[in-house]
């Protein structure tokens, strides 16, 4: 498939992953768009089947690109399979050609109907973009709560680079998040970007308890990206025991099972848009994308 603009003919691929020339040039777009390092991820074994970068090509070079990544989730014990488009960049070069909507509009025809729900994240810049194919907002809530510290629970840091330490990662992620009511399932590619990426230093095993978490603190603010394994005591004294001295409010990443704690929610942070006419489990509930699976 080819794509003439301005004197140039551009090719379509979905198979950079698979070509050292395109993946080189997809990782030097990511690193000036985004400031993105996609390399770590490939070069640790991430970088599965999952995530499909579909890309215009001129010559050797990934003028523009939107990628797919599919994932499924366990939504109150349901399975869904989702897609979520990223990385959505063009060149500097090529904007203002109308790449990005020929690759939106060929992922849609492709996926469209192989999903029970089809979403994005977007800065403030491009509101306006995705409506023009169907894409409406939808509204995530964060779950937040105020807490009081307890017992302080033994932890210790993991180093994914440590073969021993990632072994427990991937085995506590296998095991998923007991206290969640909307999971990420079988996506270790995913989750090892995270571990290799932006997580990499907030990883901690939970002594005695048979658990990971991901924690991030902030001033008075703990945030508990994730947990994962099989904890011995419920999420509220086990959150009581990872608060520090100074913790007043916990946020999650991620939507706990009904009951479980005295929740409150705050608009999400990032401007999320899903496909009308496919599944939209963000119309009639408060949720949280598992922080873990934002890509």
């Amino acid at each position: 498939m080819y794509l003439e603009k301005n004197g140039h003919r551009f090719s379509f691929t979905d198979q950079v992953r698979k070509s050292p020339d395109l993946r080189e040039s997809f990782f030097s777009l990511a690193r000036q768009v985004f400031s993105l390092d996609f390399a770590p991820w490939y070069q640790g074994g991430g970088w599965g089947d999952r995530y499909i970068p579909h890309a215009l090509v001129l010559g050797r070079q990934v003028a523009a690109n939107v990628s797919v990544n599919t994932i499924d989730f366990l939504l109150n014990g349901v399975r869904r399979t989702y897609v979520q488009l990223g990385t959505v960049m063009t060149h500097p070069d090529f904007r203002g050609m109308g790449l990005s909507r020929f690759l939106l509009e060929t992922v849609l025809d492709a996926w469209r109907d192989r999903c029970d729900c089809l979403y994005l994240f977007a800065n403030d810049t491009v509101l306006d973009f995705y409506p023009r194919f169907g894409f409406v907002p939808a509204k995530e809530a964060q779950p937040v709560f105020p807490i009081v510290p307890g017992q302080p629970l033994p932890r210790r840091r993991l180093c994914p680079d440590l073969p021993e330490d990632r072994a427990l990662l991937f085995k506590t992620y296998r095991q998923s998040n007991p206290f969640s009511a909307f999971s990420m399932e079988g996506n270790e590619g995913l989750f090892l970007f995270y571990v290799l990426g932006p997580f990499r230093d907030m990883l901690y095993e939970l002594p005695g308890q048979s658990a990971v978490a991901i924690l991030e603190e902030d001033g008075e603010v703990l945030y508990c990206h994730e947990l994962l394994g099989r904890p011995k005591i419920g999420l509220l004294p086990l959150l009581e025991g990872l608060a520090g001295p100074g913790i007043r409010q916990i946020r999650l990443g991620f939507t706990p099972r009904p009951g479980l704690l005295p929740l409150r929610f705050l608009p999400g942070e990032e401007h999320l848009f899903v496909l009308a006419g496919k599944e939209n489990p963000f119309a009639a509930k408060s949720l949280f994308f598992p922080q873990i699976s934002h890509a």
